[in-house]
């Protein structure tokens, strides 16, 4: 059995979803969490100055955590003896790229009123930007996305379990699960200021299709692991 190394930050972010494929797949590997205050001295020795990375068999880092994601799909069974993305059905792997795409352009579209607030400069403000309107300008950008955009993606999602069942791409959990709870668990912890934890609650499709995700035994034992 391969030795998988998972290195990233103490939070959920871009790894959760490789760990939620791993724990699916019964997949053993070594959680390595990085300090934020580290990050500075090893970021010029990886890769692509970014993280997660995953060692296999104590291999080269590989980067990209969808090239991770996909990697445990294709060789990882879960303990059913099904596969979280079954190559051997070219319509229900293209259904799960479709959702994998639709969390991915949700992402984006949260990106700016995210990182307005962390990297300010990249969007053409200056390094000393008043900190009176940076604040104002934050809280701006991230009531509209609640206001608009979290709606226009809670309406695809809601209509898609509506009519999928169980998960996003029928009545068993795939990578596109392992993608889109991590996202949505994040809106609900409350830890972006101007996003109340309770933002989804007017769409029950999805807070039920979170509890139903979130009772798959290993995703339970997983996140009462980490309490």
């Amino acid at each position: 059995m391969s030795k998988i190394k998972l290195t990233y930050f103490n939070i959920e972010a871009a790894a959760e979803k490789i760990r939620l494929a791993m724990v699916l797949t019964k997949t053993p590997f070594e959680d390595n969490r990085v300090d934020f205050k580290d990050w500075g001295a090893m970021k010029p020795t990886t890769p692509f100055g970014q993280l997660p990375l995953m060692e296999i068999d104590g291999g080269d880092p590989i980067t990209q955590s969808f090239a991770m994601l996909r990697y445990i799909g294709l060789t990882k069974k879960t303990s059913d003896g099904g596969s979280l993305y079954p190559v051997d059905n070219p319509s229900k792997i293209l259904e799960i790229e479709e959702m994998i795409g639709l969390c991915d352009d949700m992402q984006k579209s949260w990106q700016p009123a995210l990182y307005i607030g962390m990297r300010h400069t990249t969007y053409g403000y200056p390094e000393d930007w008043n900190p009176d309107e940076k604040s104002a300008k934050v809280k701006e950008m991230r009531d509209k996305w609640i206001g608009t955009e979290l709606p226009r993606f809670a309406g695809y999602f809601s209509d898609r379990l509506n009519k999928s069942g169980a998960f996003l791409c029928g009545d068993k959990i795939t990578l596109a699960d392992c993608v889109l709870l991590p996202q949505l668990r994040y809106y609900t912890k409350g830890v972006a200021d101007h996003v109340p934890g309770n933002c989804l609650e007017p769409y029950t499709a999805i807070t039920e299709y979170m509890k139903r995700v979130q009772e798959v035994p290993e995703i339970k034992e997983w996140y009462a692991s980490q309490a």
